[in-house]
Parts: C-alpha cells; sequence; structure tokens
C-alpha cells in the first residue's frame, strides 16, 4: 500500500481570491515604493527609527543581525530552499515539497521587480553611529532579505495540513520575519517603509505562485481524469 504521504493533495491551502488578493498587494507594493521616493522628508523622518533600533546594541544582537545578512544570498537561499523540500517531502509530501520551494524561491525572486522598477537608494552610511559590516550591494526597496524570510513562512503555511500546524507554523514565522525585519533596520540598511514593502511583496509573490500552482495541478487532475477517445 502507497504511503499517506502520497495520497495527500498536492493543492496547496491558498485562500479563495488569492490573485486578487495578490495582484491590489502588487499594487500597493508599488505605490507604497514611488511615494516613499518621491518623498525625502519622510524618508529622513524615517531614520530616527533605524538610530533608536541601532542605539540599543550589543555583542548578542550584533551575532544575529550578522547571521541573518546572509540570507539574501543565492547560496544561502538555496540551502534553505534544499532543506524546505527534504522537510516537506519527508513529513508533507513530494508533490508540496515542490510547490514550497516554487512558492518560497518564486515569491522571493518577485522582489526584484519593484527594486528595479522604485529604484530606492539605500539609507545614507553615516544615519547610525554603530556599524557592522554588512553588505549593502543592491537597492533598498524593498528589503529582500525580509521578503524571503515572509515567502519562507508563507510556503510552510500554505503545505502544511491541519490547523493546529499552520498556526503553529504561522506564529514561528511571524517571529523570524520580525526578527529579520528588526535586523535590516539595526544594521542601518533599509527605511521601514522598506520593511513594510517586503512584507507586501513577499505575502503578494507567494500567493501568486500558489496560485499558479494550483492552477497547473487541477488542469493536470482533470487532464487525468478525462477518458482517452479510441
Amino acid at each position: 500500500m502507497p504511503s499517506h504521504r502520497f495520497r495527500r493533495s498536492p493543492l496547496v491551502a491558498a485562500p479563495r481570491g488569492s490573485l486578487v488578493i495578490a495582484l491590489v498587494l502588487w499594487a500597493a507594493t508599488f505605490l507604497l515604493g514611488f511615494i516613499a521616493k518621491a518623498s525625502p522628508a519622510w524618508l529622513a523622518a524615517q531614520l530616527s527609527v533605524n538610530r533608536a533600533v541601532n542605539t540599543a546594541h550589543g555583542s548578542f544582537l550584533d551575532s544575529i543581525a550578522l547571521a541573518l545578512d546572509n540570507l539574501d544570498s543565492v547560496r544561502v537561499v538555496a540551502v534553505c530552499l534544499a532543506i524546505l523540500g527534504v522537510l516537506v517531502g519527508l513529513f508533507v509530501s513530494w508533490p508540496r515539497a515542490l510547490a514550497a520551494v516554487l512558492i518560497a524561491g518564486g515569491g522571493w525572486l518577485f522582489c526584484l521587480i519593484p527594486k528595479a522598477v522604485v529604484a530606492e537608494p539605500r539609507p545614507p552610511w553615516d544615519a547610525i553611529s554603530y556599524h557592522l559590516h554588512v553588505t549593502h550591494a543592491t537597492l533598498s526597496y524593498p528589503s529582500g532579505h525580509t521578503v524571503f524570510a515572509v515567502t519562507l513562512t508563507m510556503a510552510v503555511v500554505l503545505v502544511c495540513t491541519g490547523l493546529v500546524s499552520r498556526i503553529i507554523a504561522a506564529v514561528v514565522g511571524v517571529l523570524f520575519v520580525a526578527t529579520t525585519a528588526w535586523s535590516r533596520v539595526y544594521v542601518g540598511a533599509h527605511y521601514a517603509t522598506d520593511i513594510l514593502g517586503a512584507v507586501l511583496a513577499g505575502v503578494a509573490g507567494a500567493l501568486l505562485v500558489a496560485w499558479l500552482w494550483n492552477l497547473v495541478v487541477r488542469a493536470l487532475l482533470r487532464g487525468r481524469r478525462m477518458p482517452t477517445r479510441r
């Protein structure tokens, strides 16, 4: 008898209206980015948040921020996606493992679009007084680190089976997203609006990929059920 993991539906638990929700969030992502970039005074005012967070520094907080600084690198993302795929494959199902990898990775890659289109520069280096050796290689809006934390969380929640497991995944994921967002403000790499835009973009990208996944899976399942003509 085949394992129960292979009998589970490959569909993910995307909410109804996922496409509409994703498009609305994408519109909000671009709107927020353009408004922030066009308002230098607003961006300057946000630097007070960076200074306040950066002032409360310490070796333990430095270690967390430095560890999370690599979260946006292609190598670290690839390792995280590989671990995600294996764990979901072993404990849920292998079709959903593929879905989780596509949702987390594809949703993260979508953030490159608002980054390139909005093209907001990073906060000034001298905006904070305590500096860590972190990389500020790309544009500022939205925060790619936070986007990946969001899409990774969304992927796990969408492929989990059972309400309790989804709640646990959501709670742990929110803490992970909040820690990642804090770290990017702590090191002075992003404005607060970059974090908000990252949450919008991350949820939008994850829902869009989830909607596309379910669309393709339903089409494949219908094709298998159709009788063959001779």
